[in-house]
């Protein structure tokens, strides 16, 4: 047997162990699609792996010799090709944000309110689309829950109970300080974070420009200037089921978000009351309308993840796949920085969330500038327009996203790969498609109701 043969046979089994990997891990996420066309690749490359064998030697070592050199050489491309370069990009002054501009704050305005005449009366840029979306039933309305009762009661149930920890986000420090080094605090809060419940958490200096400016909707008096003399953000995030998450953008999705925003919001109230009991200034933030600061921004700044094309934080573990939580405070910390891993690169190349958003409300273009960022925007009002048809908030991008694959080791060796390689970010771009479909379908819920 020649050395050709050899490396022949052997670059042969890796591609085999690949695609058998590939299968069981597409068979155990029931991923018919996948499984299907990964079992296809298998038998084939089996099939003409045996079919060598029964051809003469000299053109045996020929055809084995041939198949290592391409796989050595798309190896080495995929290794050595350029490493993934574009980070996110801050070009200009980031101003504070009015919370009063934001699309969930104009939709809790009463109709026919004194808050709701201020408002328009100062903003009629908005007053015409946002009557046009007032037109479609709320989300969660009793229009909704007929089509599913069962799952939009349990939603509603879960908001309820997030709404009424609303008040519990601050409150009295001790008087007196228990200190520590900034090194021992830190360690402490992301172990006590992460034993309530989180997943992934980051801590950075609060930046004052990701301050809401004024309270737009909360139990917090309306128009109100919001201050913080906190110094540090402590951002964390917990991860969405991958099971519910494939239901989008059915009822199954809405519980499943409300689910997380309670578990983040548990985890926030807890942690800044731990931290006032050892004498410093903390507060929650938490979802049902009391958030004084951006997340997102303040979660890249902690090194969560980075910002995609679909306008909301890609972590490199569940990708979009995620809820954040967090707490601000001037307990000394240590912050993290930044990291990038690919996401501006990938999403340039992709366009998955794009191409299946049902709104069509995440761009095609290229990136512009939005209040000193250099990024996608998404059309907020056509965004949340489908949300109020169906009845929940969508999560087509989430699903359909590469990075949102479940967090195994077939999975993760793959998001490592895209972190380093150009070409594997649009080889990986290319087999998504392939084998889960350009447009793939959601499944049943998981959860029996």
């Amino acid at each position: 047997m020649s050395i050709w043969t050899v490396l022949g046979e052997i670059s042969f089994v890796i591609l085999i162990v690949f695609f058998v990997s590939f299968v069981v891990f597409s068979l155990l996420e029931r991923e018919k699609k996948a499984f299907q066309r990964s079992l296809f690749f298998l038998f084939l490359l089996i099939c003409i792996n045996s079919l060598i064998f029964f051809i003469p030697l000299s053109l045996k070592n020929w055809i084995f010799g041939s198949v290592f050199i391409v796989i050595a050489a798309a190896f080495i491309i995929l290794i050595f090709s350029q490493a993934p370069k574009k980070k996110t990009e801050i070009i200009g002054e980031q101003k504070r944000i009015d919370e009063r501009n934001i699309i969930f704050a104009r939709f809790d305005y009463i109709e026919g309110s004194e808050i709701f005449k201020e408002y328009y009366k100062r903003n009629t840029i908005y007053k015409k689309i946002d009557d046009e979306i007032r037109k479609l039933p709320d989300i969660l309305s009793s229009s909704h829950v007929k089509k599913s009762p069962l799952f939009f009661s349990l939603a509603n149930a879960e908001f309820d109970f997030l709404e009424a920890q609303l008040t519990n986000v601050k409150g009295v420090k001790e008087s007196e300080r228990i200190e520590f080094s900034p090194h021992k605090n830190t360690k402490v809060i992301k172990n006590i974070i992460k034993y309530l419940g989180s997943d992934i958490c980051g801590i950075c200096e609060l930046d004052k420009s990701y301050l809401y400016s004024n309270v737009g909707r909360g139990p917090e008096q309306y128009g109100e200037k919001i201050e913080n003399n906190d110094k540090y953000a402590v951002v964390f995030a917990v991860e969405m089921d991958y099971e519910m998450i494939r239901t989008s953008p059915k009822s199954p999705v809405i519980v499943e978000t409300a689910k997380k925003y309670v578990e983040a919001a548990k985890i926030s109230i807890i942690a800044a009351n731990f931290i006032r009991r050892l004498g410093y200034s903390s507060r929650a933030h938490i979802a049902g309308s009391n958030y004084q600061a951006m997340l997102i921004p303040l979660a890249w700044k902690a090194g969560l993840g980075e910002l995609g094309r679909m306008g909301i934080l890609v972590t490199k573990k569940f990708g979009p796949r995620i809820r954040l939580g967090l707490v601000t405070t001037d307990l000394p910390l240590i912050v993290d920085r930044p990291e990038n891993f690919g996401v501006q690169d990938f999403c340039a190349k992709c366009q998955k969330c794009a191409r299946n958003c049902p709104a069509q409300a995440i761009t095609y273009g290229e990136k512009v500038k939005e209040n000193g960022v250099l990024k996608w925007v998404i059309n907020r009002e056509e965004c949340y327009r489908y949300w109020r048809k169906v009845g929940t908030d969508c999560a087509t991008c989430i699903f359909v996203c590469p990075y949102s694959k479940p967090d195994n080791l077939f999975h993760n060796l793959i998001r490592k790969a895209i972190s380093k390689s150009s070409t594997v970010q649009s080889s990986a771009v290319f087999a998504d498609d392939l084998f889960y479909g350009r447009n793939p379908q959601n499944k049943k819920s998981p959860l029996d109701l």
